[in-house]
């Protein structure tokens, strides 16, 4: 899926960066980078690839070479080509958090000592990342699957209740287990999800689980873009679809 971009008064984050489609085109230069330039965002304080998945990672040299970034922070290996030309890379991982103006933001995984187990998948140790502020949180689980949300529970299970979820793995059925729901308890759950993707996803029995939890759903496929804003009267979603619709669109 596309990057989503986070910004506090004075900071901007990108995270994760979309798909690279061929040797010339990808969503850092076709999407992600012009994008903000029309927002007006000239730099980046900080971006997070949080797994080597193309649909994760394929536009982030794209984004680097043409926005100015302050750091990049990733799960990928030491060797990566992104790693290569990223500036200031480190490794994610649980226990790392910083403020900018008022907003916290906290790694809640992975652990670091999962960078020595060879095995572990790459959805596995994506970066989850919580942000919060005064006047809601947001919680960024990546594609991590059903261990990986146990090992959370387990672990960081005060720290999981976030206002808003981007629902992981893109609602795939390996992901968003009832307990893991009931912990984060989102007000908002967010599926992003390429239109007919090729893995059906969202799954079906996944949507039903958060509404069945009270969740407000949002679906890229659907929605387009989902705009949050967090201020003093609440936090206010908004789907793009449908707040700059155009006469072709029968939802509009």
């Amino acid at each position: 899926m596309w990057g989503k971009d986070y910004q506090t008064a004075h900071h901007n984050l990108l995270y994760d960066t979309g798909p690279s489609y061929s040797a010339d085109a990808d969503s850092g230069n076709r999407i992600i980078a012009p994008y903000l330039r029309a927002a007006g965002i000239s730099h980046l304080d900080g971006m997070i690839v949080t797994h080597n998945d193309n649909d994760h990672s394929g536009g982030a040299i794209s984004v680097l070479q043409e926005v100015p970034t302050g750091w990049f922070a990733s799960s990928l290996p030491a060797d990566n080509a992104i790693v290569a030309v990223a500036p200031q890379p480190r490794r994610c991982y649980a226990g790392q958090h910083w403020q900018w103006d008022g907003v916290r933001f906290d790694m809640l995984h992975p652990a670091w000592q999962s960078y020595d187990v060879e095995k572990l998948k790459d959805n596995d140790r994506g970066c989850v990342l919580k942000i919060t502020s005064r006047f809601g949180s947001l919680l960024l689980p990546a594609d991590i699957e059903s261990s990986s949300e146990q090992a959370l529970v387990e672990a960081q299970s005060d720290a999981l209740a976030a206002d808003v979820l981007v629902v992981p793995h893109h609602g795939s059925k390996t992901s968003s287990t009832p307990d893991f729901i009931a912990r984060v308890h989102p007000k908002i759950a967010i599926f992003t999800t390429g239109y007919r993707n090729r893995f059906g996803h969202p799954k079906a029995e996944v949507v039903a689980r958060y509404k069945d939890a009270g969740s407000r759903i949002y679906r890229s496929d659907e929605d387009g873009a989902v705009l949050l804003d967090f201020g003093k009267t609440g936090i206010s979603a908004n789907a793009w679809r449908k707040t700059a619709h155009r006469y072709w669109d029968e939802a509009g």
